[in-house]
């Protein structure tokens, strides 16, 4: 694996430890920590900007909820 990788958003070149892992297999994701945050942000507010997508986040939040509270999950226990 590489030590060090070129993040495309903010074009540093960093180490391998300032990305976050892929949810399968072993590769890094293409930004850095930071880059990904901020564009999880910034993707966060566009959504809540919009009343349609307000409604739809709301109900996938209740049903995940509900999800939950029937599997007697606690916290982060259940993800």
């Amino acid at each position: 694996m590489t030590s060090s990788k070129r993040c495309p958003r903010c074009g540093q070149v960093k180490p391998a430890d300032q990305f976050y892992r892929r949810r399968r297999g072993r590769r890094l994701s293409s930004y850095c920590q930071l880059c990904s945050r901020a564009a999880a942000l910034e993707a966060g507010r566009r959504r809540r900007q919009d009343p349609a997508s307000v409604r739809l986040l709301r109900v996938v939040d209740r049903t995940r909820q509900r999800r939950r509270r029937a599997l007697g999950c606690q916290g982060g226990e259940g993800r």
